[in-house]
């Protein structure tokens, strides 16, 4: 499939997991700064304060599970050329709330994938600006005092995810195949003359545009499902004032606060309470096409430029 023919995605609408307590699920998350757009009593809906009508669902069901992602695109004519894509649905009215239709995929690895389009979108909230920085030679800030305090870091879209999968590279072929997708960076296994490639980070493809570091990261393991979710926040104090909230509410913290080596990212990841991992991130870098992807080998401690460094489960 050429780049002309294949399907645009515009961006990341949402995550969905299945969980057996909606009422805690929803607590964790206002925490973690998203608000209820709609819940009924098989469904949790979670916005941001951006446009998105929802960016996380929350499902009833007897035990925790990761059930797929969303995806925006462009145009109906983009449903309809992945309506053609082998064991794809048919183009369906979408029920949940935020309505739109949507066209259903599975990936090789067995993920679900939705494609919609013609969602309702959400009035956007009000957002403080990002604190200025005062740097040795770039001076920013005048005669305005940083007045933080510990509160909840704000959600403002989702950014990225990252799947298992016990083969990767189906995986990766299959996406880019049949989306605007390329690589970004890759994550290799150290040591080996030859870099074998472990995980594939893929970022939208619109040429000079500069775009997120990555949308995906697709990480071959022995575990299946997503490994976490990820959504961004406006700037460094939101993490660390949303780092103390989360704490002082008793929730689980799993890795950071750090910076990524791929993608710059500062991070900051935490357990919902049915031990999905869930990320706030700020400060990634933006690449277009004059970004060469790097084959990352080294050790998986120096994948943390700075910051604790995740535990052993974090790399499983």
């Amino acid at each position: 499939m050429n780049r002309m023919s294949k399907i645009d995605l515009s961006e990341m609408a949402y995550v969905v997991y299945q969980v057996p307590d909606l009422d805690l699920m929803e607590k964790f998350l206002i925490d973690f700064g998203m608000s209820r757009a709609e819940r009924t009593p098989e469904a949790l809906y979670m916005r941001g304060d951006g446009p998105s009508h929802h960016v996380h669902v929350s499902r009833l069901g007897p035990e925790p599970a990761f059930l797929g992602i969303a995806f925006l695109v462009g145009s109906r004519d983009a449903l309809e050329l992945a309506a053609r894509i082998p064991d794809a649905t048919a183009i369906k009215p979408i029920t949940d709330p935020g309505g739109g239709e949507r066209v259903t995929l599975t990936t090789p690895g067995g993920h679900t994938i939705w494609l919609e389009y013609g969602a309702d979108q959400s009035p956007v909230n009000t957002v403080r600006e990002a604190e200025k920085l005062n740097f040795v030679l770039d001076k920013r800030r005048f005669n305005t005092p940083v007045r933080q305090s510990r509160a909840i870091a704000k959600v403002l879209k989702i950014g990225h995810a990252v799947l298992r999968v016990t083969n990767g590279q189906p995986e990766v072929d299959w996406l880019m195949e049949h989306f605007n997708l390329v690589p970004s960076d890759y994550i290799c296994a150290p040591g080996d003359p030859d870099p074998i490639v472990l995980g594939t980070f893929l970022r939208y493809d619109r040429g000079a545009e500069f775009v997120e570091h990555h949308c995906l990261l697709v990480n071959e393991s022995s575990l299946s499902g997503c490994h976490h979710s990820s959504f961004e926040v406006i700037d460094l104090d939101a993490i660390m004032t949303g780092n103390e909230h989360l704490r002082d509410r008793g929730w689980t913290l799993d890795a950071g606060v750090g910076r990524h080596y791929l993608g710059s990212l500062i991070y900051d990841y935490w357990l919902d309470p049915f031990g999905n991992r869930i990320e706030h991130y700020t400060d990634t870098d933006m690449v277009n096409k004059d970004h060469k992807p790097v084959h990352f080998d080294g050790p998986i401690e120096t994948t943390t430029q700075w910051g604790p460094a995740p535990p052993p489960t974090f790399f499983d």
